[in-house]
């Protein structure tokens, strides 16, 4: 892990490389806690691209030498897609799954380059859970936003956590106008 971190460092650093780095929820012996370490871990280093994605069983793989002693259960359905595990119940993986959804619209739209900072904080992961669960919360979709109405919910995300409204509004406008 530490030369994975040095080397994207360097990356970001010396190259113009654009950086996508996979995340991967569900994994065997992973909880909440260790995922959001991992995630705050990457937001920190910085890449273009957090893809957040759910452990999936392929054919052939090694990973079901774990399932039995992780009390992981798979979908019955290609792709085979981990519906909890010992660590993670069902509902924790519904709440990543909507996590994921909602960090492809807000964190690596590249919509938000001045507002994502401040929405995520000094702690991304949480910070950005609350904002997905109270997103699914008050809207129950995790598709078909119009941009203007995921701005919207981004500034609602950000004077929640403490953001004044007028910072969150000129953060947004700024965004906005460079989006294209």
């Amino acid at each position: 892990n530490a030369a994975a971190a040095a080397n994207l460092r360097w990356l970001r650093e010396h190259t113009a490389a654009h950086l996508h780095v996979d995340l991967i929820a569900g994994l065997p012996d992973e909880d909440l806690d260790s995922l959001a370490a991992g995630f705050d871990h990457l937001v920190g280093l910085g890449p273009h691209e957090i893809q957040l994605g759910i452990l999936k069983r392929l054919r052939g793989t090694p990973i079901v030498r774990h399932s039995e002693r992780c009390a992981m259960r798979y979908s019955d359905e290609a792709p085979y897609e981990v519906l909890s595990t010992g660590r993670i119940d069902a509902a924790k993986l519904q709440r990543i799954k909507r996590f994921a959804r909602y960090w492809d619209l807000v964190g690596n739209s590249g919509r938000f380059p001045r507002t994502l900072p401040r929405l995520l904080g000094d702690a991304p992961f949480a910070r950005f859970m609350d904002f997905a669960d109270t997103l699914f919360a008050t809207t129950r979709r995790t598709h078909g936003f119009a941009v203007e109405d995921l701005y919207g919910q981004v500034h609602a995300g950000l004077t929640r956590s403490g953001v004044p409204e007028a910072e969150a509004s000129m953060l947004l406008a700024l965004d906005y106008r460079d989006s294209g």
